[in-house]
């Protein structure tokens, strides 16, 4: 996760005290719900796994395909859809 994400996240936070702004650079977050953000991480970082899960999963498939497609149709039926 690069800076700017984790920065774009921030922003949709909010702050445990609303009339206190949280700060525009990034560098001071004594006001943020810590808990709300921490979430916020949470789902985005389980979105990425799954899609690299996916696509590890398509590319374990394609290689067995290429040394036996019958053993790799059988690994696609016994796994299913991730």
């Amino acid at each position: 996760m690069t800076e700017q994400e984790l920065k774009d996240i921030l922003w949709t936070c909010k702050s445990q005290n609303p009339d206190e702004p949280i700060d525009p650079k990034g560098l001071y977050c004594d006001n943020l719900d810590i808990i709300e953000f921490a979430g916020k991480l949470l789902e985005v970082l389980a979105l990425d796994g799954l899609k690299y899960a996916r696509a590890e999963r398509a590319e374990c498939i394609k290689f067995v395909r290429s040394l036996n497609s019958e053993v790799a149709r059988a690994l696609s039926e016994k796994r299913g859809p991730m």
